[in-house]
């Protein structure tokens, strides 16, 4: 990997999606944040060691954000920024209403995942109609490579944090859905972390994984599932195999949508 001169630049963003966090030899644990800028344009940011960051500094998502960011050569998705390691994240403020959030993400809008293609684009917002959203069995543990550099990891961090890092869900969450504008229907998986920490939660408060699988359905399907919003699905292609993933749903009532259409 190596920078690519004269591309270092402060970026503003408005986070719009966290996903299920990678084990790192480098940093122990990334997170690949995405967001969008006032102008429409989508940010991949990345490595950022999410639960290593200083309280002040661990954003959530609606939060603006200011980074100090470069490009380079191992990672050429138009999108994607690599966060200069030990410069401050700042968090500017946070939007709190949909409408406040919709006049930043309805410039990121596109008809579907050939229109992306067609722009040479890797990550933007497309408007969909929900299928089904359910879950299959994934890998249970983390690979000998990955459990190693957790037990390196756990001589500089505490002990809770690590029991964190080394817990891997056993499930993907995927989604069965048809872009609302050309008709074409997928199945993509679902990276958003929320829902992972949701299944942790609930999985440790019941202690049936079955009820909290449940759960965390329950909870996806009432917020998309509703004839009363506008579902979008945040898509971005994985930096190595280029396939369409969900790196997040984003949902707001339709009223407020078809208003920021005729801005």
């Amino acid at each position: 990997m190596s920078k690519i001169p004269n591309s270092e630049q402060t970026l503003e963003l408005l986070i719009n999606c966290k996903t299920y966090p990678a084990i790192s030899k480098k940093y122990i644990e990334t997170v690949c944040t995405g967001g969008v800028q006032v102008d429409g344009t989508f940010v991949r940011l990345y490595p950022i060691p999410f639960r290593f960051l200083e309280r002040e500094e661990q954003y959530k998502r609606w939060d603006i954000i200011q980074v100090r960011a470069y490009k380079d050569t191992k990672d050429r998705r138009p999108e994607s920024w690599h966060l200069i390691h030990g410069t401050p994240i700042n968090i500017v403020k946070s939007l709190t209403t949909d409408k406040q959030r919709w006049e930043w993400m309805n410039k990121a809008v596109f008809q579907g995942a050939e229109d992306l293609e067609s722009q040479g684009k890797t990550n933007g917002l497309v408007e969909i109609e929900p299928i089904e959203f359910y879950w299959q069995p994934d890998k249970k543990e983390w690979t000998p490579s990955q459990i190693k550099t957790l037990s390196q990891g756990s001589l500089f961090d505490s002990k809770d944090k690590m029991a964190q890092l080394a817990t891997r869900v056993p499930w993907q969450f995927r989604l069965k859905y048809r872009e609302k504008v050309t008709g074409r229907e997928d199945d993509g998986k679902v990276l958003a972390w929320s829902n992972y920490q949701g299944y942790l939660r609930f999985s440790k408060d019941t202690g049936d994984e079955n009820v909290a699988l449940e759960m965390v359905a329950d909870k996806v399907r009432r917020s998309i599932f509703s004839k009363d919003k506008t579902v979008y699905a945040i898509l971005g292609t994985h930096s190595r195999f280029g396939h369409w993933m969900i790196s997040g749903l984003y949902h707001l009532p339709t009223k407020i949508q078809r208003q920021g259409c005729l801005l």
